[in-house]
């Protein structure tokens, strides 16, 4: 099971660039997403590729350009219905999303020196931040860039980065405003979970008995930062000798887009459809703007940080809801909940 290294999935630049090392999920079988389209069916064309000297190949789906140099048969065959499975996932699991104007460039490189090698060429000067990310991959621009981690790491990180690259294209094309730090990674964790069926992928949020760990060991060790923390600040200011700072806030995230999406009497759930929706069609701001004075907008929407979205879309009484999302970790965290995790299924059912 994949852990977070020292420099996980920091933001290294929050409006461009995010970088992970996304944890393995568990088993399920509730409130999946399945397809039942074959592999030959999404795929339409492939055609010979070569990085230098090493052989690969360009895959083309609906809404994908895939270049790769993948030797393994299974990961590359199950590749193209992964990934257009997963932007299903991030269209419908809320509300109703665009599709991508154009097709989402996604490299999948065989080892971590190719990955490296093209890391350079596509970042330039801001490769040295990605590499450092010490097992994992990162979308920057609407480009995903992962290496072979082995069948389900793999994956588990392309449907985290996925995410990011999918909202770093609708906005770039649409005008849209990027979430707040907090909003998207915390969407990036809670995508992350699924499991295979055969070959093809089945999404549920549940299935990620990796986050669930390590918000319970969190939560026993009373690690949990209040609500307020979370959104102010970024996932680089909980980096710490251990890892377990970086580890505690995506735990953290994770809880609370569930929290947000079907916790506290469903109260918020409409505000997570509002703000998804405005933030890819632009009008987030206008929304910030009658609510917020121009300084006060400017700083939220150049830092991505601070209370202002959550405030203006969810609650503004943030001790309240503080104290009801800390209801909801800590029966998250109850004994046996584990199992339902492991099920795919919320502990609070």
């Amino acid at each position: 099971m994949m852990r977070h290294g020292s420099i996980g999935c920091m933001l290294l630049a929050a409006t461009v660039l995010s970088g992970c090392t996304a944890p393995r999920g568990g088993e399920g079988n509730d409130s999946i997403v399945r397809t039942e389209a074959s592999t030959t069916a999404i795929i339409e064309s492939s055609e010979p590729w070569r990085y230098g000297s090493v052989p690969g190949q360009i895959i083309r789906t609906d809404h994908y350009r895939i270049y790769t140099t993948e030797k393994s048969d299974v990961l590359t065959r199950r590749l193209a219905t992964f990934l257009e499975t997963a932007l299903e996932r991030y269209r419908t699991a809320f509300t109703d999303l665009p599709a991508p104007a154009q097709r989402l460039d996604t490299y999948l490189m065989d080892n971590r020196s190719q990955w490296e090698r093209v890391s350079k060429q596509l970042m330039g000067d801001a490769s040295d931040q990605v590499i450092r990310i010490r097992r994992g991959g990162y979308a920057s621009r609407g480009i995903g860039v992962y290496y072979d981690l082995g069948l389900f790491d793999t994956f588990a990180i392309a449907s985290h980065e996925g995410w990011h690259q999918y909202t770093q294209r609708i906005t770039m094309d649409r005008d849209g405003i990027p979430l707040p730090i907090w909003l998207e990674e915390g969407i990036a964790t809670w995508m992350e979970g699924f499991r295979w069926e055969q070959d093809r992928p089945a999404f549920n949020p549940w299935i990620n008995v990796e986050r669930f760990d390590q918000l319970r060991r969190a939560h026993r060790a009373g690690r949990l930062v209040p609500l307020e923390d979370l959104l102010h600040k970024r996932p680089q200011d909980f980096l710490d000798s251990t890892g377990e700072g970086m580890l505690d806030y995506y735990a953290q995230l994770w809880a609370l887009v569930h929290f947000l999406n079907e916790g506290d009497e469903g109260r918020h759930s409409e505000g997570l459809r509002r703000v998804l929706r405005e933030s890819m069609d632009g009008s987030m701001h206008r929304t910030l703007l009658n609510s917020a004075p121009q300084n006060e907008l400017l700083r939220a929407t150049l830092t991505r940080t601070g209370t202002l979205v959550f405030e203006v879309y969810f609650d503004e009484d943030l001790e309240g809801v503080n104290t009801r999302y800390q209801a909801f970790i800590a029966a998250l965290a109850r004994p046996g909940s584990r199992e339902a995790i492991v099920a795919g299924r919320s502990p609070q059912e």
